[in-house]
């Protein structure tokens, strides 16, 4: 059972108690009490409503407990000394006016009203006495069994009264007793008057003003005195002040928060047998170290040997094509080599062409000289008329043929020279302008499948990259489900243990869990109004269960209720949770300072920066 729970059953119970009260005094008190545990059921559960209703209730009632003591004092007063104030009742009474010699009633008459005389003097003829202002006036009738009047009333002097109906008076009687110890105490008198007795009216005046002076009466005069009333809403309201300003009684109760901290489950990577867990629920381990280790000794090895078989494979074609590039070149290097031969050949045959040409050019230029000197001395016989026009046109038409021949040879001569110089470069022109077989079609076609090879091989090469990163994957596939080692950091401490050394476990199986005793927390459980005014970051204060200091915290985190953190994620949690409470996550700001490792402890939390105007607003705007 909670601490909330316990705070209700207890207000219920003072509930029940009040209404079983038959006097008020009491009523009172027991209503404030119950008041007071509604209050603390409703801060510790967060119910705005109950808290808004009893913390109204709680001035309330205090302030009609101390009305009752005032009135009961004013009774006490009233039957000592005989005071009573008219004030209250002149608001129920009606004023009545009647001049001298008039009868106000006479013997007999139903006794329904009762007066107080304001002006005047009425004269009572049964018993021979005055009745003067500020006296009352028909109780006698009004009390009596029969209800009717006594005696008669005459008017000595012009004046007026003050008339209360019957109902009024009673009615009066309920909310002023003091009325009703006047009205005795006058009956009383009266009756002794009539009967002879001698009345000492300043009996109580001596013993009063001797209880008045008495020592230690002053705080109970101030308590029932007539500023009481206010003294009480002053005090009421400073306390409500300070609880508005101040830190909320709300952030100080017991909220059955715990101490706790992260949860780290470790669990089996691979299915195989435990081997070397030596550790026990408990330990602290010094330093990070393999604690365990998991060997599967039937772990497929398929995988394994696919790729390898791919990869011997792609290494044998990488060595194939390699071997057909290196072949490729040295062809290659003899086309090369052939062609320097055929290409010097081709040069040679050139150089004698040109010689040749050269030769050729130089009988022509010759033959045309010769045909210049036969065309003149044909010139010259036709022109002495030894010779005839024929053969001066014979003689020039030679001649004009051995020049177009020349020019011709000129021409030829000058190709040559420019095959000859292409082929200096390495371009090799046969006389109709194409380039010989030997200079390009073999090597090209050689350049051409060496071009294809290079590209096989850097195909394949890839293919045995490829091969070998599967196979390498492969292997350390098959280490990771043969062997798994476990690690934890150093300093934690195992918490919970569910496999021992050499038991088979399967792949996701939980094998033990561990914390972080040096990272303490406080799970606390609040009202979802309180989680939507707290923040990261903000300071708190932890009062661990049997300890006296307060411990400086911050807050972690805020869950609402339905999204609050459980088991898997924290080592204890608190009792307090219910369907709709939030979740607050409190760090320790310095857990060193605590000797042990606290963890499932109760703790008290509060947060200094939170107020009741705060968290007023903060429902209303929820």
């Amino acid at each position: 059972m909670t601490s909330g729970e316990v705070a209700g059953y207890v207000a219920s119970l003072l509930v029940f108690a009040t209404f079983y009260m038959k006097t008020m005094l009491p009523l009172r008190v027991v209503a404030m009490a119950s008041n007071v545990a509604f209050i603390t059921y409703a801060l510790i559960d967060g119910l705005t409503p109950i808290l808004i209703l009893h913390t109204a209730l709680l001035p309330l009632n205090a302030l009609r407990l101390l009305q009752l003591r005032e009135l009961t004092g004013q009774v006490e007063k009233a039957a000592r000394k005989g005071d009573f104030s008219i004030d209250a009742l002149l608001p129920l009474m009606r004023r009545q006016r009647f001049a001298a010699g008039e009868t106000l009633f006479s013997k007999g008459d139903p006794a329904d009203q009762l007066y107080y005389v304001l002006e005047g003097t009425i004269f009572l003829p049964s018993v021979q006495q005055a009745v003067n202002p500020g006296s009352f006036l028909g109780e006698f009738g009004l009390f009596s069994e029969a209800g009717v009047r006594t005696g008669s009333a005459i008017a000595r002097t012009d004046g007026s009264v003050m008339v209360l109906t019957r109902s009024a008076v009673f009615a009066c009687l309920l909310q002023h007793p003091q009325l009703g110890v006047h009205l005795l105490r006058l009956i009383t008198g009266r009756m002794m008057q009539n009967a002879g007795i001698a009345v000492a009216e300043e009996a109580d005046g001596p013993t009063a003003k001797t209880e008045g002076a008495r020592p230690g009466k002053g705080l109970r005069a101030l308590l029932l005195g007539r500023t009481a009333p206010r003294v009480t809403i002053a005090v009421v309201s400073v306390v409500l002040l300070v609880a508005v300003v101040h830190q909320p009684l709300y952030v100080v109760l017991e909220r059955n928060a715990a101490v706790t901290t992260w949860l780290s489950t470790v669990t089996a990577p691979i299915t195989g047998t435990i081997e070397g867990f030596q550790s026990k629920v408990g330990d602290r381990i010094d330093g990070g170290a393999d604690i365990a280790r998991i060997e599967n000794f039937s772990a497929d090895r398929s995988g394994v040997i696919r790729a390898e078989g791919l990869a011997r494979r792609a290494e044998a074609k990488v060595a194939q094509l390699a071997v057909y590039e290196a072949r490729l070149a040295k062809l290659a290097d003899e086309w090369t080599a052939r062609r320097t031969r055929y290409g010097l050949g081709f040069a040679r045959d050139l150089d004698l062409k040109i010689e040749d040409l050269e030769l050729r050019k130089a009988l022509l230029k010759d033959r045309v000289e010769l045909a210049e000197v036969s065309a003149a001395r044909r010139r010259t016989l036709r022109a002495s008329g030894t010779g005839s026009q024929a053969d001066e046109e014979v003689a020039r038409s030679s001649k004009l043929e051995l020049q177009t021949s020349l020019q011709e040879m000129d021409k030829m001569l000058e190709r040559t020279r420019h095959r000859r110089r292409l082929a200096a470069d390495g371009v090799y022109l046969q006389e109709d302008g194409k380039e010989p077989e030997w200079s390009w079609r073999s090597l090209d076609e050689i350049h051409i499948e060496a071009a294809r090879a290079a590209r096989a091989l850097s195909e394949a090469r890839e293919e045995l990259a490829t091969a070998t990163a599967v196979l390498e994957g492969e292997r350390r596939n098959l280490e990771t489900a043969a062997r798994a080692v476990i690690r934890i950091p150093g300093g934690m401490t195992i918490w919970s243990s569910r496999v021992s050394n050499n038991a088979s476990v399967k792949q996701g199986d939980e094998l033990f869990s561990w914390i972080d005793c040096s990272a303490l927390l406080v799970d606390a459980p609040v009202t979802e109004t309180v989680a939507a005014l707290l923040s990261p970051g903000m300071p708190a204060e932890v009062i661990l269960e049997g300890e006296q200091g307060k411990l400086p915290a911050v807050v972690l985190l805020s869950r609402g209720a339905s999204s609050r953190l459980g088991a898997s994620e924290l080592v204890s949690l608190s009792h307090g949770h219910r369907a709709g409470t939030a979740q607050v996550i409190v760090a320790l700001a310095d857990p060193q300072s605590i000797r042990s490792c606290p963890i499932g402890r109760r703790a008290f939390v509060s947060f200094p920066q939170l107020r009741l105007v705060d968290y007023v607003r903060a429902y209303i705007a929820m």
